[in-house]
């Protein structure tokens, strides 16, 4: 369930290979984040991950991507997860129009296997806006829908340091996933949050993220995930990633 984690990487750079055929783009990476935190939801302490991106251009306008993602973490004992994911972006104008598909795996505790598809539209504004809303919808476990809408700005306060905000609001529509505290399922608001990250570029193609995020959640929604305590807590976490593009 990498999305939420991965989208706090903003503006990281990648090197891009050409071939006859396609421009292709890479970038490994590996973080620590003192809460897994998926969707509002508290999974658990100490999350450890790396992760794989690769971009292909199949057509001007058109690319496929798709990657692999594996985290490890305390989950009142030790769990972990591997996404593997795959989709399409095409350009059209100032838009970018996204469908894909992840499949979650639970090596631990394979009954929990799923699978998810996306959609997604987002643009850039002439003031250097980033917005973004996202739809995913599980096709296997679990019920229901999930929206999120993101927005994204960079601010210069020097030429070596570059502050990466980011603030989203999400909605569920009937999502099994993520519960009331009542035991039924979420409809209507889930969260917000706010998010800093700050890119340091040790190398070329090498950059290391340290980043803060909070997160507000509707008071209906059951955040503890590991306690046998139904309850609704906010969530202030932070983390560092270093990635390497080649």
């Amino acid at each position: 369930m990498k999305t939420t984690i991965k989208s706090l990487l903003i503006g990281g750079s990648l090197l891009t290979a050409t071939s006859a055929f396609a421009e292709i783009e890479a970038e490994l990476y590996t973080g620590y984040h003192s809460i897994y935190e998926f969707r509002g939801v508290d999974l658990g302490d100490d999350l450890v991950d790396i992760g794989l991106d690769l971009n292909y251009e199949l057509a001007e306008g058109l690319s496929l991507n798709g990657g692999a993602w594996y985290a490890s973490w305390d989950s009142g004992g030790a769990a972990d997860e591997l996404d593997l994911y795959i989709g399409l972006t095409k350009t059209l104008g100032a838009v970018d129009l996204s469908i894909g598909y992840t499949y979650y795996m639970f090596p631990g505790a394979s009954d929990d296997n799923t699978e998810e598809v996306f959609f997604g539209l987002s643009t850039e504004l002439g003031c250097g806006l980033g917005l973004a809303l996202t739809y995913y919808e599980d096709i296997d476990q679990y019920s229901g829908g999930y929206f999120e809408f993101e927005a994204a700005k960079s601010f210069e306060l020097s030429e070596c340091i570059v502050v990466d905000v980011a603030a989203g609001v999400a909605w569920c529509d009937d999502y099994e996933l993520n519960t009331e505290v009542d035991g039924s399922n979420m409809d209507g608001f889930n969260h917000w949050y706010i998010s800093a990250s700050v890119p340091f570029e040790l190398k070329e193609d090498v950059s290391l993220t340290p980043y803060i995020k909070y997160v507000g959640t509707a008071s209906e929604l059951d955040t503890d995930f590991v306690s046998d305590v139904e309850g609704n807590d906010d969530l202030f976490y932070g983390g560092v990633t270093l990635s390497i593009a080649f």
